[in-house]
């Protein structure tokens, strides 16, 4: 999303030739013509691709597991679901925006108010608190037998993710937990689309780290694909609703693919398997 964006700055820099007078979010957020639509579609869509490379092989790089044919095989098929996904994200962000927001209350909003700290605080705050709780029953709702059998399975396929794997699902899923909901949040309240865009980084890093396992999965979220029920979104949630992981609901713990010495390994990734 952020590389998406930087890449719609240079590309407008260069070829749009906006006035001098225009402003910020004229020239880099709103869509007021068929043509930018077009134009940031493309950008958002090769960004996005190439951030979503660049991040998870950073922290592929520095996870320890070893970088065997098993774990190649696992991250090239991640990758080939995880590109659908984040241009299908893309296409929804950019049709939204086109097409939606100028009929919501908000749109341009801050063309015409302050935009501050306060106004920072209070957006960020209210994209944490709506997509914390929604997208865990979000999450919820995909285990259900009708959406696991039809959406959900296919992320559930990689019960050992790598960072890769944090958008390797259908697409629908991706809209749902994700795209969805950043973008519903604009339409309950004013909230810059810059904010958005950095909102929806934050959500992206949570999520590759989430799925990498390693010592920045905060949420314990490796666990959830090694053992389906448990630990599905944010650690308040889960224990307020009853689904946090409990070892001693399961006797029988899952066996490391990549490494047979997995239990000598002290690295955090390794301690999710014990």
């Amino acid at each position: 999303m952020i590389f998406s964006f930087l890449s719609i700055v240079a590309v407008n820099s260069q070829l749009l030739g906006y006035a001098s007078e225009t402003s910020f979010g004229e020239k880099y957020f709103y869509i007021n013509t068929f043509e930018q639509y077009l134009e940031k579609l493309v950008i958002s869509i090769f960004g996005s691709i190439v951030q979503y490379i660049i991040v998870c092989s950073i922290f592929e790089y520095f996870n320890p597991m070893p970088k065997n044919r098993l774990r190649f095989a696992t991250i090239f098929r991640e990758i080939r679901y995880g590109v659908i996904q984040l241009a299908f994200g893309a296409w929804a962000t950019m049709t939204f925006y086109y097409y939606i927001y100028p009929h919501t209350q908000y749109y341009k909003y801050y063309e015409t108010h302050n935009y501050g700290v306060i106004q920072f605080v209070i957006g960020i705050t209210f994209h944490y608190i709506y997509l914390t709780f929604f997208g865990y029953f979000a999450h919820r709702l995909l285990h259900l037998p009708f959406f696991y059998r039809n959406i959900h399975y296919i992320h559930h396929s990689f019960q050992e993710p790598t960072s890769f794997g944090y958008c390797a699902s259908h697409p629908l899923e991706g809209f749902l937990e994700g795209t969805f909901l950043l973008h519903t949040a604009e339409m309950i309240l004013p909230i810059h689309p810059g904010q958005t865009i950095l909102y929806g980084f934050i959500l992206m890093l949570n999520e590759i780290t989430a799925h990498d396992g390693n010592k920045f999965d905060h949420t314990d979220h490796y666990k959830h694909h090694l053992y389906y029920t448990v630990n599905f979104g944010d650690p308040i949630m889960d224990r307020y609703f009853g689904s946090p992981y409990d070892a001693k609901n399961f006797p029988h713990k899952a066996i490391c693919s990549y490494d047979k010495n997995y239990k000598k390994r002290t690295e955090p990734i390794y301690q999710r398997y014990l």
